[in-house]
């Protein structure tokens, strides 16, 4: 089993571009929004050997409510799917949250993503139904 690396750095940025172009191709990665990422958040990695399988990235935010944490980015590669690196980064990013007095995780998954949607009720998340909506700022130009 690949071992967690909890730090990426620009070393790692070709490696975290393919690996997020598999859920994004538009996606534009750059050293900047990845040290802002680990700033900001949490970013648990698996490598085997040298080689970035995958990633997953949880960042906390206080609501008037509670403490919450969101998980996005949450990928493994292709080719390495299926050999439990997923629930491994995901059981990380629930340990963090633990340590860091988050009380709700959120998430939020294509239904047609079989296999991610499997993986997240098994780590005991539970499907909410709500309408989320989004407003993307980058067409108003």
């Amino acid at each position: 089993m690949a071992a967690l690396k909890p730090l990426l750095t620009g070393v790692h940025l070709e490696e975290v571009r393919t690996l997020v172009s598999q859920l994004d191709p538009s996606a534009v990665v750059d050293e900047q929004s990845l040290a802002s990422a680990q700033r900001d958040g949490y970013v648990s990695i698996v490598k085997d050997g040298d080689i970035l399988v995958g990633m997953g990235w949880i960042f906390p935010r206080q609501t008037l409510l509670r403490k919450q944490a969101v998980i996005e980015d949450m990928v493994v590669h292709e080719a390495y799917r299926g050999r439990g690196y997923g629930e491994k980064i995901m059981r990380d990013c629930i340990d963090w949250a633990r340590k860091n007095g988050v009380e709700v995780i959120e998430l939020t998954t294509n239904a047609q993503r079989i296999a991610a949607n499997a993986l997240y009720k098994k780590c005991g998340f539970i499907l909410h139904e709500t309408n989320h909506y989004l407003l993307d700022l980058r067409e108003e130009k």
